[in-house]
């Protein structure tokens, strides 16, 4: 069009009016320049839209895969225990606080995306650089890192209706909710109910499902959350950039427009002017040149431009794109939260089937606070035994001390006949009080060993019984429902099949755990039995032994000690089997004590019949082994490296007067440092 304007203008009359034909020429061309400038911003501009998009699917795509961090698991775990605790004052409030102290990692989780809120109420998060900061939040979390100030923190809470949840925490009577971590990245924790009531919270049964693939699926939720939040802002800024480009595109067609209207103005003009000078025709020709020139640089301009308006629609179908794959996210949501819903409505129903057995289990707590009382009674026992022990210790020494005295006299003088019969009768009445107290030692030594046995089997049998008590308990509860639908006339053959199924596999589990129970009383009582009478009898070897090692597996998984039995079947024996199980307890023990350092130990036992109708019997570990000096006195009576720790030195001691005096047999130690030490004793197989 302004290629026509151009060739329809007179002929200018002279150079003023070349020179003001120049002026709007000018304009026109800063006004291209700045069009192609504004042009190649939004190019670059839509460039980076679009690969921002792309990264925005790849972030959203590949985000539910990445690995979950202990933060992570933390900040789902404190975003999602209110839903199962209630506060006594939550109908005058509008929100909860989460105080977090010592780990900053967790606090910034907790923020980056936004918790829902719980029954009506706000949820905020505060990071707490001090105990006495925690007496305004709701809930306290307090990190390994600050560890030593868990006594102000629970001081702090104390009497307040503050849910305190701590890691790794020594201290069991505060604690409330205290969480540990286990194996490959996963979240374990403890609850102590009575401590939480006592402050005046309520908590629900479905806290102690709040663990595993359910917090995975918080986590994972907390992650959509937070790449939601993240695509709304983004999202946001498109718009706004697009917008923005958008008024500068206009802005520029609205300045074209003006020189257009400036360039017919200035036809109008021309049109007005005439004259017929050569010079005018060659300044129009020369001028029509640069005009034509701009044309062609201005349509250049309009296809950049109608590429930009391409481009841009380009981006508003990926930002539409990304909004589908927004709503395809949160249909994912919704699934997760309908499946968490159910789970816990199924918690609901273990919640009821564990308040059914509370009744039971204080009963069993209160039979095991008995029994705990019984075992600190016979502790102190033994405790003033061992004070008698080193009473008399202190007399043996003296008494060694007088005979050697007695020796020096009768060997350097003769006169004193007399005084050497007297002193020979006391040395004989302190020889018989030195067996004495050996006997006692002895029978000190096997109420120690029985104490043990006791403790051992207690735990072994709570964990069965606490087992067929709960599954009682279901068939009892099972048994009402039915019989409540029996008398409504509900019964349905699928409801009588799942119960009679149900039941059957509740009174199986109970039967193999109480059959356990009955197993482990049974050797309990024979093993007990055997310790308390000297009585012989013939026994299996192999299946003896194992009896015994079966009393004190507890105590070798407390200290992560394994054990092997390789005797065959055909050895069997008429010995004392009280002395035996003597034997191998003191074997055990002092292996347990001296030997293994670290858990991961091994204990060895083998039997072979030998020449002469004996039995030889081999007790093995691969601990740490003992030096020759040790090794010299190992059977010496109160010879110990524990003395300090509480060793007495009697045990080997009593393993060997046992081998020799009650069993006739002989045992002989091998030993190396670093390699381990061996027990081999012969004995008899017919006592």
């Amino acid at each position: 069009m302004l290629v026509a304007l151009f060739h329809k203008l007179p002929r200018m009359p002279n150079v003023m009016m070349r020179r003001f034909l120049l002026i709007p020429v000018l304009l026109f061309n800063l006004v291209a320049i700045s069009v192609f400038a504004i042009s190649a911003l939004a190019l670059t501009f839509s460039g980076s839209v679009q690969a921002q998009a792309r990264a925005i699917d790849d972030s959203v795509l590949t985000a539910p895969n990445a690995e979950i961090t202990s933060a992570e698991l933390r900040a789902a775990y404190l975003s999602n225990v209110p839903q199962y605790v209630v506060w006594p004052n939550e109908s005058v409030r509008q929100q909860l606080t989460i105080g977090v102290l010592g780990n900053e990692a967790v606090y910034n989780q907790l923020i980056s995306s936004p918790i829902l809120p719980v029954r009506g109420l706000r949820i905020d998060v505060e990071l707490l650089t001090r105990p006495s900061m925690a007496s305004d939040v709701d809930i306290l979390y307090i990190a390994p890192g600050a560890s030593h100030q868990l006594n102000s923190a629970f001081n702090a809470t104390r009497s307040r209706p503050i849910l305190v949840v701590s890691e790794h925490s020594p201290v069991r009577e505060e604690m409330m909710i205290n969480l540990v971590s286990g194996a490959e990245n996963r979240l374990a924790f403890q609850v102590n109910n009575e401590r939480i009531q006592d402050s005046g919270l309520r908590s629900t049964l479905d806290l102690l499902t709040l663990r595993g693939n359910e917090l995975e699926l918080a986590v994972y939720a907390r992650r959509a959350y937070q790449r939601l939040a993240e695509l709304q802002t983004e999202y946001t800024e498109l718009e706004d950039a697009l917008t923005a480009t958008q008024e500068e595109n206009s802005q520029l067609l609205n300045r074209i427009q003006i020189l257009e209207q400036t360039i017919r103005e200035r036809d109008n003009v021309l049109r007005a002017q005439q004259g017929t000078l050569e010079d005018r025709e060659q300044v129009m020709e020369s001028q029509q040149s640069a005009l034509r020139d701009l044309l062609t640089e201005l349509d250049q301009q309009r296809q950049q431009i109608l590429l930009r308006e391409e481009q841009l629609r380009q981006i508003q179908q990926t930002l539409r794109q990304s909004e589908s794959l927004l709503a395809a996210q949160q249909q994912e949501l919704n699934e997760k939260e309908e499946q968490l819903r159910q789970k816990q409505v199924d918690s609901d129903e273990l919640a009821e089937r564990i308040t059914a057995n509370r009744n039971v289990l204080a009963v069993q707590q209160q039979q095991l606070r008995d029994q705990r009382n019984a075992l600190d009674e016979q502790m102190a026992l033994l405790e003033s035994r061992e004070r008698t022990i080193d009473r008399q210790r202190l007399y043996l020494w003296a008494i060694g001390a007088a005979f050697l005295i007695a020796l020096i006299l009768a060997f350097t003088t003769v006169v004193m006949f007399l005084n050497k019969r007297k002193t020979a009768g006391k040395l004989m009445f302190a020889l018989d009080e030195l067996h004495e107290a050996q006997d006692k030692l002895v029978e000190s030594e096997k109420m120690a060993a029985l104490g043990n046995l006791v403790a051992g089997v207690a735990h072994e049998v709570n964990t069965p019984l606490g087992v067929a008590i709960t599954g009682t308990s279901m068939v009892n509860d099972r048994i009402t429902v039915l019989k409540e639908n029996l008398g409504q006339g509900n019964l349905t053959r699928e409801q009588l099949s799942n119960f009679l199924e149900r039941s059957s596999e509740s009174l199986s589990l109970t039967q193999k755990n109480l059959s356990r129970v009955g197993a482990l009383i049974s050797n309990f009582k024979q093993i007990a039995v055997d310790q308390m009478v000297a009585e012989q009898r013939e026994i299996d070897l192999g299946g003896y032994l194992e009896e015994v090692m079966s009393t004190l597996s507890i105590e070798l998984r407390r200290a992560g000690i394994r054990y092997e039995i390789d005797i065959p079947k055909e050895i069997r024996m008429i010995t004392i089997p009280g002395a035996m199980a003597q034997i191998i307890t003191n074997l055990v023990t002092n292996s347990i004590r001296h030997a293994f350092t670290e858990p991961g130990g091994m204990l060895h036992l083998e039997a072979e019949s030998v020449e002469g109708n004996q039995v030889r019997l081999q007790f093995s570990d691969n601990g740490a082994g003992m030096n020759n000096a040790t090794l010299t006195q190992v059977f010496d009576p109160f010879f110990t490296t524990k003395r300090n720790e509480g060793g007495t030195g009697l045990g080997m001691s009593i393993v060997y007067n046992l081998v020799r005096q009650k069993l006739r047999g002989d045992i002989s130690v091998k030993s190396e440092l670093g390699k381990g030490t061996t027990f081999i004793l012969r004995l008899p197989k017919n006592l």
